[in-house]
């Protein structure tokens, strides 16, 4: 039962997710400064609920170094997913994202130091990316976007990963506080580098009552509710198991487009494909952990 919860919860928090890249479009600032005011947003809001709810932030440094440089890996990936977005559109950074289980199926083997390859998710994988191309495959003009989304995807790979084992040992309300830490000092450091390197970029800190609104949504609906319950039930499903279920935020993604977009998206034979693809890529995670890897890995 306490999976099939996770699962449910897995689900609702990747619908969430599909909102973040359309929502980021609305928002007037670039993508560094909307990553720096929504963690620094997170970090208020996560250190109220800590310091009511009393739990105990104290870590050794050993400790929080893994924590904090996960958070900059989180800075990395949210700039990267967000300026997809900009530079694209909602659907191409979101498409390009869903490529993640295949990175994961490479990476988790070697930080989790597993001695064999599970040849499975490796081709649950490459069907699911397949997917992913099918669904643009009928007419592609984003490929810097779609080339950002899918460098966004190996990162947000990495951090899944990481997280996974992050999990374990602490709680995920402290482990969430201190990546918004770590997220939003590597955020500062990569603004202000960015900003001294490159003469034309300047720093863009002027947002409007509607920026600050969608950011205080983006900071408490997604980084401080939906990321912390990420965290959580990591404790119970695989790296694999989380970011494959990830594929559908695509599909979520280009609906809410149509929902909320002023331009009207035509879906064609493609999208349809590739969306099956994706949905049967999903629902074979617990056949090919039957079939193949019982007792192995979880979810």
């Amino acid at each position: 039962m306490r999976i099939n919860k996770d699962y449910l919860q897995l689900h609702f928090i990747v619908f969430l997710g599909s909102f973040i890249p359309t929502v980021a479009i609305w928002i007037s600032l670039p993508s560094l400064e909307i990553v720096l005011l929504r963690t620094l947003a997170a970090i208020i809001l996560l250190g109220l609920i800590i310091y009511f709810r009393k739990f105990n932030i104290r870590l050794k440094p050993h400790q929080l170094i893994p924590l904090l440089s996960s958070g900059v890996l989180t800075s990395i990936y949210w700039t990267l997913l967000i300026f997809s977005a900009k530079v694209a559109n909602a659907s191409v950074s979101l498409v390009g994202v869903a490529t993640s289980p295949l990175w994961v199926s490479f990476i988790a083997p070697l930080i989790t130091r597993q001695k064999k390859i599970d040849v499975h998710q490796i081709i649950i994988g490459i069907n699911a990316a397949f997917g992913v191309y099918m669904i643009f495959t009928s007419g592609f003009e984003y490929s810097w976007g779609m080339s950002v989304a899918i460098i966004a995807a190996f990162v947000g790979a990495l951090l899944t990963v990481i997280s996974s084992k992050l999990a374990q040992i602490h709680n995920h309300y402290v482990i969430t506080f201190y990546q918004m830490v770590g997220a939003w000092a590597g955020t500062v450091i990569i603004l202000f580098f960015t900003s001294s390197i490159f003469i034309h970029r300047k720093i863009q800190l002027n947002p409007t009552w509607v920026d600050l609104l969608l950011i205080l949504a983006l900071a408490f609906v997604f980084s401080v509710y939906a990321y912390s319950v990420f965290i959580k039930i990591m404790k119970n499903l695989s790296p694999f198991t989380v970011s494959l279920a990830t594929n559908l935020t695509p599909v979520y993604g280009i609906l809410v487009a149509l929902m909320f977009s002023s331009k009207s998206e035509t879906m064609d034979i493609y999208f349809y494909a590739g969306a099956t693809i994706l949905i049967a890529s999903l629902m074979a995670i617990p056949l090919s952990n039957y079939l193949f890897g019982p007792g192995k890995s979880k979810g």
